[in-house]
């Protein structure tokens, strides 16, 4: 009986140590990120608050493409990751961002207002400007650069067979 009661105890005990680790994998709370040193998008439509709606990193050069990857990389991580996974791999909750296609306008046009707009089933408007501040949570330079990756993690699931594509 002591032995269960030992056993009992050390299993309560890790598992009071360890549980948080169990869940989190990214802040609920948007935690903003510095794109001053992306290429600024500066074509946008003025009736749209400069907003573009096709992918503006997408046929970039190999060097210039790893920094927005890498950034993109990094403003996923800490803003979209606790709902739509590590890497850009949906648990099936919300939706796995790596099906949009980036040779559908369509798709591009849904991510930006998705982001601009946010949704009901409690997507944030990341990209609009919250009641009582000036600029948005995420600029497009940021959003972008979080397209980028999230396309180049669609390539990784392709060749994976994580993902098929018609």
């Amino acid at each position: 009986m002591m032995k269960v009661k030992v056993s009992l105890l050390i299993t309560t005990l890790f598992l009071a140590l360890t549980a948080h680790k169990l869940a989190a994998h990214g802040n609920v709370t948007p935690q903003g990120a510095d794109s001053s040193e992306m290429q600024k998008i500066t074509d946008g439509d003025e009736s749209e608050d400069g907003w573009v709606f096709e992918n503006p990193y997408r046929n970039l050069d190999e060097e210039t493409h790893k920094k927005v990857y890498e950034f993109g990389e990094s403003a996923y991580s800490n803003n979209c990751a606790v709902c739509h996974g590590l890497h850009a791999q949906s648990g099936g909750i919300n939706p796995d961002l790596r099906l949009l296609d980036p040779e559908s306008m369509e798709d591009d046009e849904w991510y930006v207002e998705r982001l601009r707009f946010g949704s009901s089933k409690g997507m944030p408007a990341l990209g609009g400007i919250p009641e009582g501040q000036s600029e948005p949570i995420l600029d497009q330079e940021t959003l972008w650069a979080i397209k980028t990756y999230v396309e180049a993690r669609r390539i990784v699931a392709i060749e994976e067979g994580e993902i098929e594509v018609d």
